[in-house]
């Protein structure tokens, strides 16, 4: 997509201003998410729309290795009902640039008349406005890969901010994030996939935001309950539980926002 490009190529530009990882891994993901609009002058129905895309996804996208995952996330309750996420996913920062390189090798092999190609592209953007926002990110460890599914599923967007407590130590929120995952987060089954990560280029270096995937809003509602006696489960004793949940929630400031998407299927790439 052309929006996609601008976005890819002033992410490059901006490496050298990025601060240093909050949170280690051994192999560093990179996601760049951008915040595009729905044109609302233009007449088109939402299978039109992503029947074009679709071809662009599966000409392009999908045989770009350098792009290892992607995905397209819509309104389902925001605050605003125009807007759309595109993320896509690499191995490093140069990947950025040099997938961009090959989305436009790839499209002229998918295109070679070069009437037709502009002519596909400019029809592209007409389903979107001039606006859009951007963010880099690097995606932690303990995620949980949602599988493939042909009906769209809900992406529950939480974002909270880290807190730097003087009390803190090196290391310790990595550990109790990675214990959290391993007896509630990778347990519970309603939760079909899981991806945290952190600001790496964006408007606010605090924020954390996390993505969970459920089957239905109902799974959503019922993941709570879940986690709850998954909890239980595993701190058996009360006082220790909630020691566990001060100690983990020091490293985060006491309030968050919110966000739900659904994903359209046949525009997701799996990450490797």
């Amino acid at each position: 997509m052309l929006i996609k490009k601008s976005i890819r190529n002033m992410a490059f530009l901006c490496l050298t201003f990025l601060p240093s990882a909050l949170l280690a891994q051994n192999d560093p993901k990179i996601i760049v998410v951008a915040k595009v609009h729905f044109n609302p002058s233009a007449n088109f129905s939402f299978d039109e729309w992503k029947a074009l895309e679709k071809e662009y996804f599966e000409k392009v996208t999908m045989k770009n290795d350098l792009i290892i995952g992607s995905n397209v996330l819509v309104h389902y309750y925001t605050p605003d009902n125009s807007e759309l996420l595109l993320v896509s996913t690499y191995h490093s920062w140069e990947d950025i640039e040099k997938a961009n390189d090959k989305n436009n090798e790839l499209a002229v092999t998918a295109w070679p008349d070069s009437v037709k190609r502009k002519a596909f592209f400019d029809k592209q953007s007409s389903y979107f406005t001039t606006l859009h926002s951007d963010e880099i990110r690097t995606i932690l460890p303990n995620t949980k890969m949602a599988a493939a599914d042909t009906s769209p599923l809900i992406y529950y967007i939480r974002t909270t901010h880290r807190a730097f407590p003087a009390d803190g130590k090196q290391g310790e929120l990595a550990e109790l994030l990675k214990e959290f995952s391993q007896h509630v987060t990778q347990k519970n089954t309603l939760l079909k996939g899981y991806y945290p990560s952190r600001h790496f280029w964006g408007a606010d270096s605090r924020e954390f935001i996390e993505a969970f995937v459920y089957k239905s809003l109902a799974d959503m509602e019922k993941s709570a309950e879940m986690n709850q006696s998954l909890m239980k489960a595993h701190w058996p004793d009360e006082a220790k539980r909630k020691a566990f949940a001060d100690k983990m929630g020091k490293y985060f400031e006491p309030w968050h926002g919110d966000a739900i998407y659904t994903n359209v299927p046949s525009l997701r790439k799996i990450a490797k």
